[in-house]
């Protein structure tokens, strides 16, 4: 057919200006892809899929070039900085890793990042096979590195096994056992010795809210957004009962002091008091005009206290479910609320950026306690019943309070995100808090010193609880697993009991320790099997030539290696004085006493080859394949 010339022009224009949209639109296409990859990239990052080193901050700092960071001995405290030689491109294809100083200098990175299992690996990968083979310049660069990392983590298992959030993570009674409650809709129970999974608790048809144990240990109570609530069976991993009554969604749970009656708080505006026995209603709390928060027992059990979206706390008969006082002030939702040691006072937290102590009795309020920016998001009070604890989102902090007064002790300020829960110590000394920054976060709860920072989750720490026996602290995250954590700096090896003023004396060789009762008699413990035994006099023993204890204004204490300068741990609590520290003559076991008690037995590993050996044993065999394509890209590399 033919064109004639008048058509041929406009079917040329058309065609040209189709070709031009295609590439204009496979450029575009192409600059979307990248934005794409970059935001997923970022995405990841920020949900904690990618190691903190490979961010664009990292990558930035290491094009600079990497810098070999070199301690004087003459002042522990002064540090130089020195260029590092460009590093020979490894063969295409193969991995091998960097020199000891490239590995050090991104071990040391890691560490400052608090990603402390890659700061180790590649500390340990620094390190030959052959430990004796070990020249000093790597030696002397390769040992505060290994302790920091030692000093720094604490954690001892991951609780793997959710497919999603884990809400809540708690222990058992005896500190033996931990339940975790998951958005994976089951709850799973763990053996926090080993933190292998005992049981999977599977029926729930939506996501698990919370979990409770009884108080013998035998039944867990689990409450779900399927508006059930589930009694488990410990021992078997069976439903023994499925409770049903409630209208909403079930968010809480909790069993009454005596074992006997279980409390369950509901969307449905109620809250429900059942019996253990036969899974029956015993009382149905109404009242409230809005969902309800939280709801906990007295510790007597005969009353309830419940928070809600409607403003106010309200305390009930737990027997009868009467209504006994309304507790109104708050302007916003009231997010928490529990009952002191005695039952004499109510503490809340609300959305209105305060919290209140309030009278049991009367409902008047006590004390409003004014300071956090807004949602406050727990009040609770500490086991002695001398403090409480607050916790907010708008100003990533959570506050100390004398809970008589009401006046303000400290802020507990270190999160860099919002802290969504706090909770005490059985005996009152600690307190850890729940970060929306991944971390959990260590205190001192006489003067709100912060102690330890618990990093490794890869998303937001929802709760943070510690053992009964104060030495373990379990966590729950949205990055799908719970874990357990060390409390305090150094292995505690043990407890020793301590009569009123008794001190600390001296170490009769490492496995010996000398006390006294405080009343001129002098107790000699056996370490080994924790007996003791009077004695009327000491042979004198020699002090540590290789470590020094050094006691700041603050009363911490730190233990110093006398020959390098550096501190090789720092303990946690306030000391009284230079007698409350003291360390055996081989330099490997050390023991702390803090006002009446108890002694704690700490081990210290002062050698470079006995930190790498623990530090091999704790922490993963070695690199992943993501750390070990990152080193290969690292070494290939030309500066």
């Amino acid at each position: 057919m033919a064109i004639d010339a008048e058509t041929e022009e406009p079917e040329a224009k058309r065609a040209k200006r189709q070709l031009l949209f295609l590439i204009v639109g496979a450029v575009l296409v192409g600059l979307l892809g990248l934005y794409g990859v970059g935001m997923l990239s970022d995405a990841a990052i920020r949900a904690g899929l990618q190691p903190k080193s490979w961010t664009r901050a990292a990558e930035k700092k290491r094009k600079a070039g990497p810098v070999e960071v070199v301690q004087a001995r003459e002042d522990p405290e002064a540090v130089t900085a020195a260029p590092v030689a460009p590093i020979i491109p490894a063969p295409q294809g193969a991995f091998r890793l960097p020199p000891a100083n490239i590995l050090l200098d991104l071990a040391r990175e890691r560490v400052a990042e608090h990603d402390l299992v890659t700061g180790g690996l590649l500390a340990l990968a620094a390190l030959p096979d052959d430990g004796g083979a070990v020249s000093p310049d790597v030696a002397a660069a390769a040992l505060p590195v290994l302790y920091d990392v030692y000093l720094q983590r604490h954690e001892m298992s991951v609780l793997r096994g959710h497919g999603k959030f884990v809400r809540l993570a708690a222990f058992n009674a005896a500190g033996t056992m931990a339940v975790t409650a998951s958005s994976d809709q089951t709850a799973r129970l763990w053996d926090v010795a080993t933190g292998k999974e005992i049981a999977k608790l599977d029926g729930h048809e939506a996501e698990v809210w919370s979990a409770a144990f009884s108080h013998d240990g035998k039944r867990v109570m689990t409450v779900s957004f399927d508006k059930t609530a589930r009694l488990w069976d410990v021992t078997t991993g069976d439903t023994v009962a499925v409770l049903k009554g409630h209208r909403g969604e079930v968010n809480a749970a909790a069993f009454s002091p005596d074992g006997r009656r279980m409390l369950t708080a509901s969307y449905d505006n109620t809250a429900r008091v059942w019996d253990v026995a036969d899974a029956a209603t015993v009382a149905e709390l109404k009242g409230h005009d809005a969902l309800i928060r939280s709801a906990t027992f007295s510790a007597d059990g005969s009353r309830v206290v419940t928070a809600s979206r409607d403003g106010t706390a309200r305390i009930w008969d737990a027997a009868t479910g009467a209504e006994i006082l309304i507790l109104r002030g708050h302007t916003r939702e009231v997010r928490v609320a529990a009952f002191s040691p005695d039952g004499s006072r109510v503490a809340t937290a609300s959305a209105d950026g305060s919290a209140r102590l309030w009278d049991a009795a009367t409902g008047t309020t006590i004390a409003v306690l004014s300071g956090h920016d807004r949602y406050v998001t727990a009040a609770y009070f500490s086991p002695d019943g001398s403090r409480v604890i607050t916790a907010a989102w708008g100003d990533n902090a959570a506050r100390l309070w004398d809970a008589g007064s009401g006046t303000a002790v400290a802020v507990l300020d270190g999160h860099e995100g919002e802290v969504n829960g706090a909770s005490f110590s059985k005996d009152s000394r600690y307190i850890v808090t729940a970060g929306g920054d991944r971390t959990a976060r260590v205190w001192d709860a006489a003067t709100g010193a912060a102690l330890s920072v618990l990093a490794g989750h890869a998303n937001q720490v929802y709760t943070a609880a510690f053992s009964p026996d104060g030495e373990t602290i379990l966590t729950a995250s949205a990055d799908g697993t719970a874990r357990l954590w060390r409390t305090h700096d150094g292995i505690s090896a043990t407890r020793l009991p301590i009569a009123d003023g008794g001190s600390l004396l001296q170490f009769n060789g490492p496995s010996h320790l000398a006390t006294s009762t405080g009343m001129g008699e002098i107790e000699v413990w056996n370490l080994e099997t924790e007996h003791r035994y009077k004695v009327n006099e000491l042979e004198a023993s020699a002090a540590s030539g290789v470590l020094s204890v050094e006691i700041d204004a603050q009363g911490k204490a730190r233990i110093v290696d006398v020959t390098s300068g550096w501190t090789l741990a720092m303990l946690s609590g306030r000391f009284d004085g230079p007698k409350s520290v003291l360390v055996d003559p081989t330099g490997t076991r050390l023991a702390t006493l803090s006002g009446n008690g108890p002694v704690r037995l700490y081990t210290i590993f002062p050698t470079l080859a006995e930190i790498a050996v623990h530090l091999k044993e704790v922490l993963p065999r070695e690199l992943t394949r993501a750390q070990r394509k990152e080193l290969t890209r690292v070494a290939n590399t030309t500066r």
